[in-house]
């Protein structure tokens, strides 16, 4: 039989069943559609994640108390940071360090003009401005000569919902519980990943805090910069050396504080990203395979259905290479239409996602491509048993199947 021949008669008989043919792409579809979907947002949130890293910057790395991060994110160990390591840091003279900055919060009661609401009051210095780039509505930063002194940097939220909107507060009067504090500026964040952090933050001096509001020197949090972040992992080194010898922690034991730089942070963020990538690709794949075996499943039936225009075919000098092909187009037909519309879905998904979720809007090539392989593979794979089935068929046999 001549090649256009059996393709278009391999077309035909898909159309001739239409809706058998289209339920049969279900699990091709839902395959394909699922790797371009999940490949897609995955890249999509890292580049969002590395964006907004970047924009806090990766010269600089945090120490939090506890000896791993989930015992930080619990609320530590049971030695909190002090401003003991923050001064033992400092006396260390490390070259490569250019700030310090600790910091400490906790949820209070804030009010003002008979309006109030229970919001997170954190304890900064100066030095954290370098560290956290807030863009600044109204006023100005808290200075070191302000470290002494009542007053506050209030989050635009916060701002607004005390005083209203488009009104700047800037030597206004707030109390947080009983103390009164001035406003010297209003902030907002540049970004939105660590989630708004300056728009709902409320900052006064560190040592105010300490004195007045918590009553103790324990912190949350030291932030340190570098001057060279080539030499990032040697400083953490240096200070992990200085916090373990302040905090007397012995040869052998282990550290009570744990230290994460932004470029470890984006790493573990990646690397968890692709891990769950990697996770959700099986289980698509386990649709693919679902969908492989309804692809054979179909052509078995259809062999059987339509023995007697084997037999035909074969009777009119068809060549069991010309039944094989046919049966075998039949079936990469079906699973490339699938994983077209599939690819097709995938695209148009990732988009809105990426619109809804404010991510950027990426597809890999390789992964369309690979998408593109597999749905034409499976139908190869799949279509090949079916295939034989149907050219092994004895003509007279075939004739004679009712």
């Amino acid at each position: 039989m001549i090649p256009n021949v059996i393709l278009r008669s391999a077309i035909k008989s898909l159309r001739t069943n239409i809706l058998r043919t289209s339920l049969t792409m279900l699990g091709i579809i839902i395959g394909i559609t699922s790797v371009i979907l999940i490949s897609s947002i995955g890249q999509g949130a890292v580049a969002y994640i590395t964006d907004e890293l970047s924009s806090f910057g990766t010269n600089f790395f945090q120490i939090a108390p506890g000896a791993n991060m989930m015992s930080a994110m619990s609320g530590g160990g049971e030695k909190p940071l002090t401003l003991d390591d923050v001064e033992a840091i400092e006396d260390a003279s490390i070259s490569n360090i250019d700030n310090v900055a600790p910091f400490t919060m906790v949820s209070r009661s804030i009010s003002a003009n008979g309006e109030s609401e229970t919001v997170m009051i954190y304890g900064i210095t100066a030095a954290s401005e370098t560290l956290l780039q807030p863009n600044l509505v109204y006023g100005e930063f808290l200075m070191e000569d302000d470290r002494d002194s009542r007053v506050t940097m209030l989050g635009i939220d916060v701002a607004e919902e005390l005083f209203g909107v488009d009104t700047n507060p800037v030597g206004e009067s707030v109390k947080i519980e009983d103390i009164r504090f001035k406003v010297i500026g209003v902030s907002k964040s540049g970004g939105s990943f660590f989630g708004g952090f300056f728009d709902t933050a409320v900052n006064i001096p560190l040592k105010v805090m300490n004195e007045q509001i918590t009553g103790d020197d324990s912190l949350i949090e030291i932030d340190i910069s570098v001057n060279n972040t080539d030499y990032i992992n040697e400083t953490m080194d240096e200070v992990e050396f200085v916090l373990r010898d302040s905090r007397d922690i012995e040869d052998g034991e282990d550290s009570d504080f744990n230290m994460m730089s932004m470029e470890k942070s984006l790493a573990t963020i990646t690397s968890i990203t692709d891990l769950l990538t990697a996770a959700i690709a099986g289980i698509s794949a386990i649709s693919l395979l679902v969908g492989g075996i309804g692809v054979m499943n179909i052509m078995l039936v259809s062999v059987t259905e339509r023995t007697k225009e084997i037999g035909l075919l074969k009777a009119i000098g068809a060549k069991r290479k010309d039944i094989l092909t046919q049966f075998l187009i039949e079936s990469v037909v079906m699973t490339t239409i699938g994983g077209a519309v599939g690819i097709l879905l995938g695209l148009v998904g990732s988009f809105g996602i990426s619109i809804v979720a404010g991510i950027p809007f990426i597809v890999s090539p390789l992964w369309v491509i690979m998408a593109a392989g597999i749905s034409s593979a499976v139908g190869v794979i799949f279509g090949v048993y079916p295939a034989k089935k149907a050219a092994n068929l004895s003509p007279i046999d075939a004739l004679r199947h009712e």
